[in-house]
């Protein structure tokens, strides 16, 4: 078999959507210089898919089956292993990629830089004629980046794979790997990918189609089992990576800590005795997770706090 030296690598994750993950493979033509990489994270049927979607034997496409159940990073990761391009592009296996993608990734091919960001589309998966709005934190910062220049933002607050073109040399050097967890397997590796580019470029053009499902990971944010957990572990992560390279200025935790005080006390108080670990020091984490809030707020959270630091709670 002739050694593939392709330009670009997809990486798809897959679990038990075939017909949505159909549709994705339909938006990548078919090339040489495009190498597929299906990854299936042990779906129940898979030993059927060959059989039943003609699309997973198309030429440059991999289709690479799993039996660990490891989540979406966990089948990133694997992807990673075969992957050979020189840029690497992430998708989710119910989003779908613009008409012109070839177009748009070919002109972008001989870029010197690290990371290109592009904005996408956002629609809902069962009727794509209709729009959703997962995608507005990503086309927001990058409107503002087209009108400030600042990269900040762009680097750090960037939290999905999708949407980019990332060099894989950028990705190998450094050992940038997703977490593999059941949520938020992306975020510290988009971190990553940020700090560690040397150089980033932003396009003002789409290139993804992001939908909205009722039934996926986003839906109900935060509320479904260990989620809130793992989402905020992710973030104190980044929060403590950000702070040992002098590259904090926000803190992702903070959005965390907020919904913990509705929806898990105990988690709270867990990362309250942290806090001095990410700022300089409790108080200071006070002002700013009460920042903007209502005086109501910062009187009932001071109080609540104190207890907590009193450990009367």
């Amino acid at each position: 078999m002739k050694t593939m030296h392709p330009t670009f690598s997809i990486i798809i994750p897959h679990k038990e959507i075939p017909d949505l993950l159909m549709r994705c493979l339909q938006s990548i033509p078919v090339s040489e210089d495009i190498q597929v990489i299906v990854v299936d994270d042990n779906s129940a049927d898979a030993d059927t898919y060959l059989e039943r979607y003609p699309e997973l034997s198309r030429p440059y496409l991999e289709f690479i089956r799993t039996t660990k159940g490891g989540g979406a990073g966990y089948a990133r990761n694997v992807g990673l292993e075969h992957a050979k391009g020189k840029w690497l592009l992430f998708a989710d296996a119910d989003d779908f990629y613009v008409e012109d993608m070839y177009d748009i990734i070919c002109s972008y091919v001989d870029s010197e830089t690290d990371v290109i960001y592009f904005k996408s589309n956002s629609v809902i998966s069962a009727d794509i004629n209709r729009e959703a709005k997962r995608n507005a934190h990503v086309n927001k910062k990058i409107n503002q980046y087209l009108i400030d220049g600042d990269e900040w933002p762009i680097r750090a607050q960037m939290y999905v794979p999708w949407g980019k073109m990332v060099k894989r040399d950028v990705m190998v050097k450094h050992d940038i790997r997703f977490d593999e967890v059941m949520y938020a397997d992306d975020a510290y590796c988009s971190l990553q990918i940020g700090y560690y580019a040397r150089t980033i470029q932003v396009v003002n053009r789409v290139l993804y189609v992001v939908t909205s499902r009722p039934d996926s990971q986003m839906s109900d944010f935060c509320l479904k089992p260990n989620e809130l957990k793992l989402r905020a572990e992710a973030a104190f992560r980044m929060d403590k990576f950000m702070l040992q390279n002098d590259f904090c200025r926000e803190h992702r935790l903070k959005f965390f800590l907020n919904m913990m005080l509705m929806h898990d006390r105990s988690l709270f108080k867990f990362y309250f005795f942290r806090l001095e670990e990410i700022y300089p020091s409790k108080l200071s984490a006070l002002r700013d997770i009460s920042k903007g809030k209502s005086l109501r707020f910062k009187i009932k959270f001071y109080l609540y706090s104190i207890m907590v630091w009193a450990r009367i709670l």
